[in-house]
């Protein structure tokens, strides 16, 4: 969502794919279940996107939320984008001290057969001049690293026709 900037400093927004059209639907403080409803909503208002990339479960993780829960709302956000005709990108999210999470993401990955990024902050947050003071969320610079990295991936494991 780009907690603690400007929109137009989060990744999201900083993504340039010619022939894409970038939609941010991320909110702060969101966990897999508001991320889910967001989604279905999202389809409800007779949206259709060829591809949607879903990057919840961290806050989940943080409120210690049970993971078994995490994973079958990251389960049920795949198959709504499938149900629409749109592919998926997953992020997972590694959370110092917060051990074994990252099985979460490879488990959905694993099981709907999609590609997924292991970390979407990848080493971003042991970087303090990359995170905000409260070492959770980066800064917009760490924001355009992330982006980068990210487009790379989305080049990487989809096709996009160009304008």
């Amino acid at each position: 969502a780009g907690y603690g900037l400007d929109p137009d400093q989060a990744y999201p927004a900083l993504i340039t794919i010619p022939g894409m059209t970038m939609v941010n639907l991320g909110v702060s403080g969101s966990t897999s279940a508001d991320g889910l409803q967001k989604l279905r909503d999202y389809f409800a208002g007779g949206t259709g996107p060829r591809l949607v990339v879903i990057a919840l479960g961290a806050n989940d993780i943080l409120h210690n939320d049970p993971a078994d829960q995490t994973e079958a709302n990251l389960n049920a956000a795949v198959a709504e984008c499938r149900n629409h005709g749109a592919a998926v990108l997953l992020c997972g999210v590694k959370i110092p001290f917060k051990f074994d999470t990252a099985s979460i993401f490879e488990h959905v990955a694993s099981k709907n057969r999609i590609p997924l990024v292991p970390d979407i902050l990848m080493g971003e947050a042991f970087q303090p001049d990359l995170m905000q003071e409260d070492h959770m969320h980066p800064t917009a610079d760490g924001q355009k690293i992330i982006a980068g990295k990210l487009q790379a991936e989305l080049l990487n494991h989809f096709l996009f026709e160009t304008k």
